[in-house]
């Protein structure tokens, strides 16, 4: 019987946790945990969260067993069937994401022994205008912002904006990006894999052509069945997807991927 390489989806995502906490710079660390305000349950707040001079009411509490958040009239579920004892531990902060734009974000993250996610939310008035969440296996992570840019990083595993990959290397951990301007969130193309999935050696089940870029013209290298490579970068526009990868050479290129694996299943991290 084959052995395939398997890990607990807790493990996979404490792999992101890890990496993003030992593996970030000072300031992108710093970046991640620096909020304008820590909202707690029970507690009504009044704070300008959409820049028209006037100040918001925001709570956060529990109603017809919900987790909720109100803001001003507006009233949005945040955990159904809220548990305690399951949804042990949450956090919601107020961030300004983009020093460029005059409105203020609001991210909520909870984990539990299995699940778990991360939630960014945008009111202007008694509207949300925003309500989109990240996950990974056991949640999603906020890693860093740039205010200067409006860049945000997150933590993801295979469950997240990058989930069709799993098609083409199995189970991974990425860190997509997204661009926050107003009221508007904008996808960026390229996530960075994490270390640990750029440790795994993945083996080619064929021959694979990779190319300088994603446009998928000029041709790097070939890297040969049964040959190693490493996944460092998943890039996805549209319906187009491609993998950057190191060959044992070294050298880097993009492998074009479809809905079926590239390398050796035995070869590919799998959660389980």
């Amino acid at each position: 019987m084959k052995l395939f390489k398997k890990i607990n989806a807790a493990a996979l995502s404490a792999a992101i946790v890890v990496a993003s906490v030992f593996g970030a710079n000072p300031k992108e660390s710093y970046a991640a945990t620096s909020c304008k305000k820590v909202l707690k349950q029970n507690v009504t707040y009044k704070y300008d969260i959409d820049g028209d001079g006037d100040l918001d009411t925001i709570k956060i509490y529990t109603a017809s067993g919900d987790l909720k958040i109100k803001v001003n009239k507006c009233v949005k579920t945040l955990i159904n069937d809220y548990d305690p004892d399951y949804h042990f531990e949450f956090t919601t902060k107020i961030y300004d994401f983009n020093k460029h734009d005059k409105s203020k974000e609001i991210v909520f993250e909870w984990v539990g022994p299995s699940d778990g996610e991360i939630r960014l939310l945008k009111f202007k008035n008694s509207t949300c205008k925003v309500n989109r969440t990240f996950q990974g296996n056991i949640g999603g992570e906020l890693k860093s912002y740039d205010p200067n840019t409006g860049i945000v990083t997150f933590a993801e595993s295979s469950y997240g904006i990058y989930s069709k990959f799993g098609q083409a290397i199995g189970s991974f951990a990425c860190y997509p990006k997204v661009k926050v301007n107003g009221y508007t969130l904008t996808n960026q193309t390229t996530a960075n894999t994490n270390s640990y999935v750029r440790k795994n050696k993945y083996i080619a089940a064929k021959n694979l052509t990779a190319y300088t870029s994603t446009s998928g013209t000029k041709k790097a290298f070939t890297i040969s069945k049964g040959s190693p490579a490493y996944v460092y970068a998943l890039y996805q526009k549209g319906n187009t997807r491609y993998v950057k990868v190191k060959n044992k050479h070294g050298k880097y290129g993009y492998v074009k991927a479809g809905s079926t694996l590239l390398f050796k299943r035995n070869s590919c991290i799998w959660a389980q």
